[in-house]
């Protein structure tokens, strides 16, 4: 793997946390989420378990958490995911992995017919994520692994600014955020197509 691009992200106690991007397929640190991840997740639930929520709580804690990815085997897409046209980008900080996105490229854009990537799997490590009983611990992880594809797919793969992706529900509000336009045409069941436009992209990228 090779560091792509690095930065600073603000822990939620405030103090400031250094970051690196790498990209590549590694087998390795895919099986580190696996393990790590999994092990916080298996964790919190106890935890939740034991808290005496009532049926009520327990309903809108669990409905908070954003489980809807929990069951990805990261290990199992590295195998699978090893092929020409797929990217892999791994945010690391504290010595461990704090997100992962993989792209397949090129993907024609339905706004503007030119070759951008389509974003295949994003997630963060379950700690970085909000709920309604604990704060997330890093935020921003997200944004910065998407802003680090955009400029390695521009600079290196030689794609136009801009990307696509179906989002699972409990994300569809993020991407909103992050000002991409939702070609219903496009939707697949409960997953809704999102595109980023080239000048949005650009912005995101920090060009310019």
């Amino acid at each position: 793997m090779k560091t792509i691009d690095t930065g600073v992200l603000v822990h939620s106690d405030g103090h400031p946390v250094s970051y690196e991007v790498r990209n590549g397929w590694s087998p390795d640190t895919c099986a580190e989420c696996d393990r790590v991840w999994g092990a916080y997740t298996v964790e919190f639930f106890h935890f939740i378990a034991h808290h005496g929520f009532s049926g009520d709580e327990l309903a809108k804690v669990l409905l908070s958490m954003q489980t809807e990815d929990s069951h990805w085997d990261w290990s199992t897409k590295a195998s699978l995911l090893n092929s020409e046209g797929y990217e892999w980008f791994y945010l690391v900080a504290d010595g461990k992995p704090q997100g992962v996105c993989v792209i397949y490229h090129p993907k024609e854009s339905v706004l503007s017919k030119a070759n951008i990537f389509y974003v295949d799997f994003l997630a963060v490590a379950p700690w970085n994520r909000d709920c309604s009983i604990r704060k997330r611990q890093l935020k921003g992880v997200g944004t910065a692994l998407l802003r680090a594809a955009l400029r390695y797919s521009v600079s290196h793969l030689k794609l136009s600014a801009g990307f696509s992706l179906l989002s699972l529900p409990q994300a569809a509000m993020y991407y909103k955020k992050l000002k991409m336009v939702n070609l219903k045409e496009h939707d697949d069941g409960l997953l809704t197509y999102f595109e980023l436009p080239a000048d949005v992209a650009t912005e995101l990228m920090g060009v310019a």
